[in-house]
């Protein structure tokens, strides 16, 4: 009606990210695909909950499920973003069309490395739109929708293209806190991963403790151990391309840098076809240059 008062719209970062969830169905998955941090996406959701003044969410906060008022905005959204896309699809030019490119990625790396560097590779091809997806030890990630996978297992299917991309350095890290006053490593509580099985022990061997069997509290993933560490748990034997940026914070020390052990040979693997091949290849480079940096510095 003529007159009548619009009501305010909220900001459409708060809207995206209630979609990606939504549609996901995880807090994680959301945020790998927004290239943002999971608690990036919480202060999202709760900003656009006070926003309209009903919860949309409830229970878990890592993978929460929708409310009735969750699941009827969701619905609207949904639609809303159906119709935005096929208005774009009909006046974009074919040579505008961005290139979505589906990389696989373990989850740390993905969240400490990858996400806060994306967007260098953003400016540098601002028609090309990667979407990270972080994968899970035991994960089948051949069944998961991707064009390019970043792995550290080793292993590559049948018809895929591998490329190595660097050697993993591990040292040990620990909260300021807890380092200060350690004598020795075997001193500190000791933290481990099982889906790195090995790692802690070949380590503490270079650092010249001899007593074996020391007692460790054991994770299942390494995202977990790497988490614990960081809220000054214990001491974690981690790759120094995902600790880097935390130890320059201050969040985590390196108090013997010197020691350090070689880790798994990280690989990006594809299908060997020639388009697949083209598409990867921007992100291969853009990769190779970051990695090249990270060691420089």
């Amino acid at each position: 009606m003529k007159g009548a008062m619009r009501r305010r719209q909220p900001p459409l970062r708060m809207i995206a990210t209630f979609e990606a969830l939504a549609r996901l169905g995880s807090r994680q998955a959301a945020a790998s695909e927004l290239n943002v941090t999971p608690g990036a996406v919480g202060k999202q959701l709760r900003a656009l909950e006070q926003w309209v003044g009903v919860a949309l969410f409830e229970g878990d906060a890592r993978d929460p499920t929708m409310t009735p008022a969750g699941r009827l905005l969701a619905q609207a959204v949904t639609a809303g973003m159906e119709t935005i896309l096929a208005g774009l699809e009909q006046i974009t030019p074919p040579e505008f069309v961005e290139a979505e490119l589906r990389i696989l990625a373990p989850a740390t790396l993905t969240m400490n490395w990858l996400v806060p560097r994306l967007h260098t590779l953003e400016r540098a091809e601002p028609r090309l739109r990667v979407s990270l997806h972080a994968t899970h030890t035991g994960e089948d990630w051949l069944l998961l929708p991707h064009d390019a996978a970043i792995r550290r297992d080793g292993f590559v299917p049948q018809n895929y293209a591998t490329e190595f991309l660097a050697r993993e350095r591990l040292t040990a890290v620990v909260a300021p806190e807890l380092a200060a006053g350690a004598s020795a490593p075997d001193a500190l509580p000791l933290l481990e991963s099982r889906s790195r099985a090995g790692d802690l022990d070949r380590w503490l061997a270079a650092a010249g403790v001899t007593r074996l069997g020391q007692l460790r509290r054991s994770f299942a993933h390494f995202y977990t151990a790497y988490e614990a560490a960081l809220a000054g748990e214990g001491l974690l034997v981690a790759p120094t391309l995902i600790s880097a940026a935390h130890v320059e914070a201050g969040r985590l020390c390196q108090p013997w840098r010197d020691v350090t052990v070689t880790g798994a040979p990280l690989a990006l693997l594809y299908p060997r076809q020639g388009a697949a091949v083209a598409r990867v290849a921007p992100f291969a480079t853009w990769l190779r240059e970051e990695l090249l940096k990270s060691a420089c510095e």
